[in-house]
């Protein structure tokens, strides 16, 4: 495999504010049929909605209440916001750049009647973001289907795109393209961006032939401070964002690949490996399972599950199969007999190059 460049950032980040019901009420005004309610719901209690007039400058804006809370939130693209003609660049968070944001996005919103600036908002999420681009096109899905046989955190759960929720030109392609999981606080996203950039119609030239796989580590507040700690700005929190991109995606690749840093070894090869070991033919029997489950279940969580039934082990024992496989070099989760690569290499060992 040549040589991975990689590039870390933001990639969008929000702020947001609760309001008086009069702020509410004079904002809902001003932007009138701007407004596009998200929730169909006539008896609701709740009204929520969304303004995606600004989308092509990098802005959208929802507005929200619950009974008597009222609370707007802007969603901010930087790169966009700044006019970056490139669709896949990453936000810096140099301070002149974020000046240049916070100016151009509160002259855009200024006529819809915010009460304060952007920048006196309260960050409320952020993209940490790590594009690695590959020379060959097949590299980017291989890894993907890593990551769709990998291990789903605690709390977290897959979430795929879905007809009619508006977030994919092409739900098909998009859930091959993509893998995610995420819980109330945080999400992890990795997805073929040269894939979605074709989809839409926006890759540029520069791309052509080229794949970029980007991996995203998206923080609610309560997951943007156990990462980042407390800070004293908006601009505090985006530049330590920048700083802590890769530390972050890391602490996810950690967990979904069970802490292996091994390569990914075509199946038949990972299976000669295990019965090459000094082991006892049990612990041969059952990684050799483990491999097995692996490939053929959803999630390497429902193959240890597999396992443990199988073997009638408790499933801390079927945890500690993963530990052998790393003692023998062998990742769990393996490339088919039919892929192009022999092995590739983990996605850990990339980012820490």
């Amino acid at each position: 495999m040549s040589k991975v460049k990689q590039n870390t950032g933001i990639h969008t980040c929000a702020v947001g504010m609760t309001l008086t019901a009069a702020q509410y009420y004079e904002i809902k005004d001003g932007l009138g049929d701007f407004l596009r309610k998200s929730d169909g719901n006539y008896w609701s209690r709740s009204e929520h909605y969304t303004v995606d007039a600004f989308r092509e400058q990098g802005v959208w804006l929802y507005l929200s209440r619950m009974d008597t809370i009222y609370r707007v939130k802007v969603r901010i693209e930087p790169c966009r916001v700044l006019a970056s003609g490139d669709p896949t660049a990453l936000f810096q968070a140099d301070k002149k750049q974020y000046r240049a944001m916070v100016e151009k996005v509160d002259s855009l919103l200024q006529p819809c009647g915010l009460p304060r600036s952007i920048d006196r908002m309260k960050i409320s999420r952020m993209d940490l973001t790590c594009d690695l681009t590959f020379q060959e096109a097949g590299v980017v899905q291989q890894y993907i289907r890593t990551l769709q046989k990998s291990f789903v955190l605690p709390h977290y759960k897959r979430v795929c795109f879905r007809e009619g929720d508006g977030k994919a030109k092409n739900v098909r392609e998009a859930n091959k393209h993509s893998c995610r999981q995420q819980c109330r606080q945080a999400a992890f996203f990795a997805y073929d961006k040269t894939a979605q950039l074709q989809m839409i119609g926006r890759l540029p030239e520069g791309r052509l032939g080229k794949r970029v796989l980007r991996l995203e580590a998206e923080l609610n507040r309560g997951a943007i401070k156990q990462h980042l700690g407390k800070q004293k700005s908006n601009y505090q929190f985006l530049k330590q964002g920048v700083k802590r991109a890769g530390k972050v995606i890391d602490w996810y690749l950690k967990r979904v690949y069970k802490d292996n840093t091994s390569p990914h070894l075509r199946y038949e090869d990972a299976v000669a490996c295990i019965a090459g070991q000094r082991w006892k033919d049990k612990t041969k029997e059952r990684t050799s399972y483990l491999l097995r489950k692996v490939s053929d279940s959803e999630s390497m969580n429902a193959a240890i599950r597999k396992t443990a039934e199988k073997f009638g082990i408790k499933r801390q024992t079927a945890m500690g199969l993963v530990k052998k496989l790393e003692q023998a070099g062998v990742n769990p989760v393996t490339l088919t007999n039919a892929c192009e690569y022999e092995q590739m290499e983990n996605l850990r060992n990339i980012l820490k190059k």
